[in-house]
């Protein structure tokens, strides 16, 4: 089987890139804005074509032969009209994997509805939408998921670092929000399995553990690293505030902490059983078990 990889270099990417190459039958390649970036020991089992989902000759090149494509791409961290850029994106990629015959795309988005979604989770549900909006042509798995918890994931950072610098927290009220976290693992073992699926259509996958808030999680992740830490939710802190408040304690940048408080506004639940009904072997990772194992590999 060859597989194209895209958003290699990014957090999930890189994860998804060692679970692939463990595997004989694939024929890994990359496809990355900028090679030099591929600092990778296992180069001589790649191949990496470099370019851009907004230059359709280099995504033409890339595709070629390919038979399962992964699109691990958002511009979250991008200037200017993100939505834009994400739905031009997602229009070239899919037109050039019908072009190639490719036969699988397989999408990682977020959990949410359009109605109450923010500009970023709405960008992620209509970048699902356009790469599913072909199946006569292509088949598209398309994954959903909230907070990813593991090491080197910005959301575990952020819990991580409240919870160590903060024995008080003066909280915004989008604390209380409902979300569904899961670990990277899983994620990553949803990822991997997706492409010897057995199905033909197109199918919306949504992903995550037990059902709790923000306060709960940040709450039980103090427990777990043996702290006391006490939330007092306020209505006063704006989501530029609360930004501003992410990027004080926090090493994540403002564009990314504002995109994660405006996520945070609106539940992230699960919404279908697809998950359980197509993965019934991938047994999900608890939310204690999940800090653990992140903490673990720090």
């Amino acid at each position: 089987m060859k597989v194209l990889l895209t958003g290699a270099t990014g957090y999930i990417g890189k994860g998804l890139k060692e679970r692939l190459l463990e595997d004989e039958n694939i024929q890994l390649r990359l496809f990355v804005r900028n090679e030099k970036k591929v600092r990778d020991k296992y180069r001589d089992r790649l191949e990496i074509f470099e370019g851009s989902t907004f230059n359709k000759e280099s995504l033409r090149k890339a595709l070629e032969g390919v038979n399962v494509a992964y699109y691990l791409i958002h511009s979250m961290g991008a200037k200017g009209d993100f939505e834009e850029l994400d739905r031009l994106s997602a229009r070239n990629f899919l037109d050039a994997c019908i072009a190639a015959k490719v036969q699988r795309i397989i999408y990682l988005g977020g959990l949410g509805r359009k109605e109450t979604a923010s500009k970023h989770l709405l960008s992620r549900i209509e970048t699902g939408e356009i790469l599913s909006s072909w199946p006569e042509s292509i088949q598209t798995i398309w994954f959903r998921a909230g907070i990813i918890i593991g090491s080197g994931s910005a959301s575990f950072e952020i819990i991580r670092n409240l919870v160590q610098k903060l024995p008080l927290m003066i909280t915004p009220r989008w604390v209380r929000t409902k979300t569904q976290p899961i670990s990277v693992v899983n994620v990553l073992e949803y990822l991997l399995q997706a492409k010897d699926l057995d199905t033909e259509k197109n199918l919306v996958i949504d992903i995550g553990s037990e059902e709790m808030s923000f306060k709960e999680m940040l709450l039980r992740a103090s427990r777990i690293m043996g702290l006391t830490r006490i939330l007092i939710p306020v209505p006063l802190l704006s989501p530029k505030l609360s930004s501003y408040w992410l990027l004080l304690m926090t090493p994540v940048s403002y564009r990314i902490a504002s995109a994660l408080v405006e996520g945070l506004k609106s539940e992230t639940v699960i919404q279908n059983d697809n998950a359980k009904r197509y993965f019934p072997r991938i047994s999900l990772f608890s939310y204690r078990d999940a800090i653990k194992a992140a903490l673990d590999s720090l």
